[in-house]
């Protein structure tokens, strides 16, 4: 019998794909990484400026908008933006990889998506994309160029916007639906220290550069009035205090398929358990391994990618990798950008890849495995105190970095507000902030002061005293009662250095 010939086609066509595909993409969002996505455009579009806000009617948020003053859309810019079909041209240095970041990030949490832009040079434009038109082929309808410089001209936000865009979610489903204000609010509080949390984590580079002014503010729809913004800082996961483990961060070179890139090994110290090592109140098993990343933007932070298996012996455990163009084709990269998978020509190559003093992945593994031992071995239990962060002056942020351990993740500010009489001083838990009342704010700095990093003494005795209540620790009723006194003494020592003409 002789060989079997295989069967030829005789003929081909295109086969388009059914619409409906496209309602299914982006649904591993979440609210903060499809927000992320949004920046992400923004920067790429060459933004100084990026807000995100909240608009609420009441406690009740109602929808939210990302506005930046990049170099904006034209006509055919935004149909190109809003068309499922097309991936735009990446430049090499951009964060967006997909080309659908605006689309399917928005319908992931949004049912409708508006989008108005203005380029140098050209009128203004609008568009909007309806999740339910979707299924039957995305539909986007288009706005008068009237509306859209209108819109914009309506931003209500404090940089110039010659140029720039405002992406907008209306009908978001991923808002919380309850009756009671009080949860909206707390629902509201903790999504936007989320926001924060995670923006300043994988935009950490970027925010450290000094070229973007990243804010999230709530806006009242009711009163069209804007509440304080809340800037975004850089949360780097490799800023330790002081020095590591001896020897390292150590450069390990990685060649695969014929290109290389670098991973940068290090072990976090013992003793620093700050923001950069919590990222956000994150366990340890979550936060150790691989910090990846593709043009400055983390995309994945923590894990190991089948190099090791996740477990308490390697909490100090951490690695940089920058993904060059030639090393992607060895990496997917997760769409919501929260995660890579390594192929096995990549995993190989970090196994076989050694440091100039001949340090490999397995070594480094021990050596992080024996500083987590000496951790678990100290006696001495570190002196505990919150953070600084705005409203004191660096020196006196630094003398508390080098005196005190950090005993919360987050970094307490100190403001200046009017309270009522009876308070001196008001903590806000969520908003991780010491409220100073104004009222007494001559007396207790001893002078008329608009300075910000005024009376450094009473700041920072007030964090020591305070230092329990701005986390889960100690009794309620403890904290009530000894909130009380505080607030009596305080307020006599006041009025006393009052009547002595201060």
């Amino acid at each position: 019998m002789g060989p079997i010939s295989a069967p030829q086609p005789v003929g081909s066509r295109v086969v388009a794909p059914d619409p409906s595909i496209t309602s299914a993409i982006g649904r591993h969002h979440t609210l903060v990484t499809a927000v992320a996505d949004l920046v992400d455009n923004s920067i790429d579009a060459g933004a100084t400026n990026v807000l995100v806000r909240f608009l609420v009617h009441g406690a009740r948020p109602v929808g939210l908008r990302v506005v930046d003053d990049a170099s904006g859309m034209d006509s055919s810019d935004i149909d190109h933006a809003m068309t499922y079909a097309r991936k735009r041209d990446y430049d090499g240095k951009d964060l967006g990889h997909f080309g659908i970041g605006l689309k399917a990030a928005s319908l992931s949490q949004a049912n409708t998506l508006i989008v108005w832009s203005r380029k140098y040079g050209s009128p203004a434009v609008g568009r909007r994309l309806r999740r339910d038109t979707l299924d039957t082929g995305p539909l986007v309808e288009e706005f008068s160029s009237s509306d859209a410089a209108e819109s914009l001209a309506g931003a209500g936000v404090d940089f110039a916007m010659d140029t720039g865009t405002i992406v907008e979610w209306q009908d978001v489903q991923t808002f919380l639906t309850s009756s009671s204000d009080e949860d909206q609010a707390a629902w509201t509080t903790k999504t936007i220290q989320d926001l924060i949390n995670h923006l300043g984590l994988v935009l950490h580079r970027i925010l450290e550069r000094g070229e973007l002014t990243l804010n999230i503010d709530i806006y009242d729809v009711w009163l069209d009035f804007p509440g304080p913004p809340r800037p975004v800082r850089a949360i780097d996961p490799f800023a330790y205090r002081g020095i590591g483990q001896p020897g390292y961060p150590k450069v390990l070179p990685v060649a695969v398929g014929g290109t290389s890139g670098t991973a940068r090994l290090h072990v976090w110290p013992q003793h620093d358990k700050g923001l950069g090592f919590v990222l956000g109140g994150r366990s340890g098993t979550e936060t150790q391994g691989l910090y990846i990343y593709r043009n400055d933007r983390l995309l994945q932070a923590g894990g190991w990618n089948g190099l090791a298996t996740p477990n308490v012996d390697l909490v100090f455990a951490r690695m940089s990798f920058d993904l060059t163009v030639e090393m992607e084709r060895h990496v997917t990269i997760n769409p919501e950008k929260v995660g890579t998978t390594f192929d096995d020509e990549l995993r190989g190559a970090f196994v076989r890849a050694r440091t100039v003093d001949g340090t490999t992945l397995a070594s480094f593994r021990e050596d992080a495995k024996r500083a987590a031992k000496v951790a678990r071995q100290r006696v001495a239990s570190p002196i505990e105190a919150p953070k600084p962060g705005d409203g004191l002056a660096a020196p006196v942020r630094e003398a508390f970095s080098t005196h005190t351990e950090p005993n919360d993740a987050f970094p307490i500010d100190i403001r200046w507000r009017v309270l009522p009489e009876s308070q001196v001083y008001d903590i806000d838990v969520d908003r991780h902030e010491l409220v100073l009342n104004a009222r007494y704010r001559t007396a207790i700095v001893g002078r008329k002061s608009l300075d910000r990093n005024d009376a450094p003494l009473v700041k920072s005795l007030l964090l020591l005293l305070l230092e329990d209540h701005f986390i889960g620790t100690g009794s309620g009723a403890r904290k009530k009662r000894e909130d009380a006194a505080w607030q009596g003494v305080m307020l006599a020592a006041i009025q006393a250095q009052s009547a002595d003409g201060v």
